[in-house]
């Protein structure tokens, strides 16, 4: 049984991933929060035989001292537990194409962690994995967080305006259960030569685009006869609509 340590694991992606990882009986999962203490992540390291790195801080209202700590300070002290601990065990880094960007704080915080991997990598001649993702969404994504996408949902839900600057701004999303699911294919990967790694399935769309389909959501949710034929795009998000509404509804 292998032993895999996800930080951030009760985050949008980390959920996701643990209801996925639960079903296979090979793997033995160690969580690692924003309540746990720098103590506690020692001694999950000194268990563990693979990193899965969520945690960090993606809100854009954060201060720039929170994206350093919480991007660039974790990381280091993961990689600094593993060098005192003399250990040394693949990582994979959820990273975001904001690292390519550099135009703000969350960007280069992101950016400065790769550059850590890398450099552990490289060292101690072990296979990591550095995914720069997309916008994402799916189930279990909060509102009025960092999402456009569950924000907009939710006001469709609640009768709210959806409101949007633009609707020919163009946009990259993916989806959060194929992101867990290569997550999940890493684990099995031995003797990889590649460090950084895109989703393989990402949707091409508009914000105008994305809030026709939730409008034409909101008519239909209903409607046992409503159907999606051949737009993958399209069913992902309806199928993330429809957890929304069964989630809304029975509260």
């Amino acid at each position: 049984m292998s032993n895999v340590l996800v930080t951030g694991s009760k985050g949008f992606i980390g959920k996701n991933l643990l209801k996925c990882m639960k079903d296979d009986k090979s793997i033995n999962i160690l969580e690692f929060t924003r309540n746990n203490t720098i103590e506690e992540l020692e001694t999950l390291i000194s268990n563990c035989d693979f990193i899965i790195h969520l945690a960090g801080e993606v809100r854009p209202n954060s201060s720039d001292e929170d994206f350093v700590n919480s991007n660039i300070y974790l990381t280091k002290s993961i990689l600094n537990i593993l060098e005192k601990q003399n250990k040394i065990v693949p990582i994979l880094l959820a990273s975001s194409i904001h690292a390519k960007l550099l135009k703000n704080e969350y960007g280069k915080t992101k950016r400065e962690s790769e550059i850590l991997i890398e450099k552990y990598s490289e060292k101690n001649k072990i296979n990591c994995f550095i995914y720069t993702l997309p916008h994402l969404f799916g189930e279990g994504c909060k509102e009025n967080y960092n999402s456009g996408i569950s924000t907009w949902i939710y006001n469709s839900i609640n009768n709210l305006d959806i409101n949007v600057f633009d609707r020919n701004i163009k946009m990259h999303y993916a989806y959060v259960q194929d992101i867990v699911c290569e997550f999940l294919s890493s684990l099995k990967m031995k003797d990889s030569k590649q460090l950084y790694f895109e989703p393989k399935v990402i949707f091409d769309t508009t914000l105008g685009e994305v809030v026709d389909l939730i409008n034409e959501f909101k008519l239909n949710i209903l409607n046992e006869n409503y159907k999606i034929i051949n737009n993958e795009f399209k069913e992902k998000l309806f199928q993330t609509y429809k957890d929304y509404y069964r989630n809304l509804s029975a509260n």
